[in-house]
């Protein structure tokens, strides 16, 4: 993915890549939160943003030279002839750069949005790792979803688009692509289905999907499944074909509107 844009500043974003297309569509949340993020300055005409797809199983000599770090790396370039650069590979080190070079659009979160979102992702792995017949997996369960109802209300509470206001900002694109990952892997691994009767998460995420960060970003399905598969309990992989071998699918919809 390229943005030309010869009048501002250029930023390159190396993510992992994927295994389905060989594509930007990085299956890692990490790289598609910035992504994201860098995604919507390009769009407010902040930065020329280039994604480059790193393949961690034989990282190109070029880029392991250069950077020697995984993915997500950012590079700004100090001068227009690119001899000069900054790298950062410290998540906190690119969210405070990004947003002392790039002002213009505010993207600073609420705290209590923060908050709000922080456990969800925590609570999904311990679910998605327990094996088929553990005592503990519907008190898992029940922590997750308890962690899912607390964003839904926060989300009817506020009344507003995104977590933070009317437009994203960096939470948004922090949760958005763990939700993706808890939707499509926990359907897929535990016959996990977010509740129908969270509808404001639903709505919210249903506004992330129409939003051009998201939807170019946004990684397949099957590279979502692949992405997890180390993180499986024992006897929770599905017969069938593996995901490798699927045909690529990106799943934007919401339930009833399919």
């Amino acid at each position: 993915m390229e943005t030309i844009q010869s009048h501002v500043p250029s930023v390159a974003l190396f993510v992992t890549r994927s295994e389905i297309d060989f594509s930007h569509r990085s299956p890692s949340p990490i790289c598609q939160r910035w992504f994201m993020v860098l995604y919507l300055k390009s769009e407010a005409k902040e930065l020329a943003l280039t994604v480059y797809p790193v393949n961690m199983k034989n990282p190109e000599q070029e880029f392991k030279k250069a950077y020697n770090s995984n993915p997500p790396v950012v590079v700004f370039d100090e001068t227009s002839d690119k001899t000069t650069q900054v790298v950062l590979t410290d998540n906190r080190d690119i969210d405070a750069e990004i947003s002392k070079r790039f002002p213009v659009t505010n993207m600073s979160s609420l705290k209590e949005a923060e908050d709000v979102c922080s456990n969800v992702y925590i609570k999904f792995h311990p679910y998605l790792k327990s094996p088929a017949g553990d005592p503990q997996e519907q008190i898992k369960l029940r922590s997750l979803l308890s962690e899912l109802k607390r964003i839904n209300d926060y989300l009817e509470e506020t009344g507003t688009a995104f977590l933070s206001g009317n437009e994203m900002t960096f939470v948004d694109c922090d949760i958005m692509p763990k939700l993706q990952h808890i939707r499509v892997a926990g359907k897929y691994y535990k016959n996990l289905d977010i509740p129908n009767e969270l509808t404001a998460l639903w709505a919210y995420m249903e506004r992330c999907y129409q939003t051009k960060a998201f939807q170019e970003s946004c990684p397949f399905d099957q590279d979502i499944l692949m992405h997890n598969e180390g993180k499986v309990g024992a006897n929770n992989k599905p017969f069938g074909k593996a995901p490798t071998l699927q045909q690529p699918t990106m799943t934007l919809t919401i339930p009833g509107r399919e």
